[in-house]
């Protein structure tokens, strides 16, 4: 037991600075926004016909990933479990990308919000995402995962959440169905990866992950003809996201008996919620 404490010590210290370092320069960068102007000037750009509004300031919250980027490569390559043999990007890249996905969406909410007391309590909720995120990323990156594992769990979670909330923006704010569609299939993809690796115990499927997003790409053309609300288009294709992700992977485990135990209970947690915000 002591031998396994002094390894477990060993594991984190040589990543604390360096972690310490990046979420500084990261909460840094995130500040910036609260004393930017409320409307700073823009250029409109005419490109094929498409009229676009562009500011610098846009470019901010792509920097501040970009920053994440280099920074969690920086840290993951300090874990021990990384193998030295092999290419390090290879190994830690997507550990790299769930944690930079939350910290450019938090920038791009900040950018938007009026600045208040509430702006900062945004700040502080979106720092202490990336801070748990990036921690469970760096505790899973091994050659062999298990799912049923508190971080794994955590990160599974928190990738199906980040999905939701990306739909719900991209739906609201992007009317064009080629850009809406091809957005919807990139992140389904990489969060039915990271869901069906973690439950897989680190083994790659790569036919499974095609058809999840298959499935959840005719869900998302389906539901774009119909009359619902960003919300409700979110939770549903969350929901067939979550449920795509528990089904193939009980059944490339061989896991019938429990086979739709999940897909019920979030149907109908998704029914009963969108009834309840029509009621309300």
């Amino acid at each position: 037991m002591i031998e396994s404490a002094v390894m477990d010590s060993n594991k984190t210290k040589p990543a604390l600075r360096q972690f310490s370092i990046v979420t500084a320069l990261l909460a840094l960068n995130l500040s910036i926004f609260f004393f930017l102007p409320a409307e700073p000037a823009s250029v409109s750009l005419n490109l094929f016909g498409i009229a676009f509004t562009f500011s610098a300031i846009q470019l901010i919250p792509f920097f501040i990933a970009g920053i994440s980027v280099v920074g969690s490569y920086w840290v993951l390559i300090t874990n021990p479990d990384v193998s030295r043999k092999a290419w390090l990007v290879r190994q830690v890249v997507p550990n790299i990308v769930l944690p930079t996905i939350t910290i450019l969406i938090f920038a791009l909410i900040l950018i938007q919000t009026d600045k208040s007391l509430a702006w900062w309590g945004i700040f502080a909720i979106g720092l202490f995402a990336y801070t748990v995120v990036f921690y469970s990323e760096y505790q899973i990156l091994k050659e062999s995962v298990s799912g049923s594992t508190i971080f794994s769990v955590l990160l599974i979670a928190l990738a199906h959440a980040l999905f939701l909330a990306f739909v719900i923006a991209l739906r609201a704010s992007v009317t064009r169905f080629f850009i809406l569609i091809p957005g919807i299939m990139l992140a389904s993809a990489f969060v039915s990866y990271r869901t069906i690796f973690l439950r897989s115990e680190g083994k790659f499927r790569s036919f499974w992950i095609a058809v999840v997003v298959v499935l959840c790409t005719q869900f998302a053309i389906a539901l774009y003809y119909l009359f619902i609300t960003p919300n409700q288009y979110g939770l549903i294709l969350t929901a067939v996201l979550f449920t795509g992700n528990a089904l193939v992977t009980r059944i490339g485990q061989g896991d019938r008996k429990h086979l739709y135990i999940e897909p019920l209970a979030l149907a109908l947690f998704i029914a009963l919620l969108i009834l309840f915000t029509k009621l309300v």
